[in-house]
């Protein structure tokens, strides 16, 4: 061939060839999605905490962010859980199968003097997120100064035979006046 030769490559792509490239595409893709949605899973630190809190803060009762609060007002604490989607053991992973039913309290301290206490149940599947939110309503005669908030995870009342199911926060707001 000299220099001013020209070849063509000409590549006839029919439907069947269509399909398959196609179909591989589309292979390829789910494959990729569940590697990577399987990189950023949260794999549970042991077989009996498979819940994780990702998330919390308090809020007004329209949901703005606060740190600081009047008496009288209500304190919403938000949290926000997470159900890990399998746990690590003995060098195998294995998968959560199915949902988790747990107990989301809210504990609110004044000093080590417990002032509120507040609970809902809840069921999370594997992978799953749920945010909740707890209210107290600060009375009007409330110490002013820095109350505690602790959130805890269980599958039940300890005293009732639960478990820790995962681990609990704890997180302060201020009363001013």
């Amino acid at each position: 061939m000299n220099g001013g030769d020209e070849k063509v490559i000409e590549i006839v792509l029919d439907e069947k060839r269509i399909a398959i490239i196609v179909i591989s595409l589309i292979a390829f893709g789910v494959l990729f999605s569940t590697y990577l949605s399987g990189l950023f899973a949260f794999i549970a630190p042991e077989q009996g905490k498979p819940l994780r809190i990702t998330r919390y803060a308090t809020t007004d009762r329209v949901g703005t962010p606060k740190t600081s609060f009047t008496r009288g007002e209500m304190v919403i604490v938000n949290a926000t859980v997470e159900m890990a989607t399998a746990y690590y053991y003995n060098t195998y992973y294995y998968y959560y199968t199915t949902p988790t039913k747990y107990l989301y309290i809210v504990q609110i301290l004044y000093g080590d003097t417990p002032v509120f206490i507040g609970f809902i149940f809840h069921e999370i599947p594997p992978g799953g997120i749920s945010t909740t939110g707890i209210g107290y309503s600060i009375p009007s005669n409330a110490p002013i100064g820095t109350y505690t908030v602790k959130i805890f995870l269980w599958s039940n009342w300890l005293d009732k035979g639960g478990v820790i199911l995962g681990e609990g926060v704890t997180f302060t707001f201020q009363v001013t006046g």
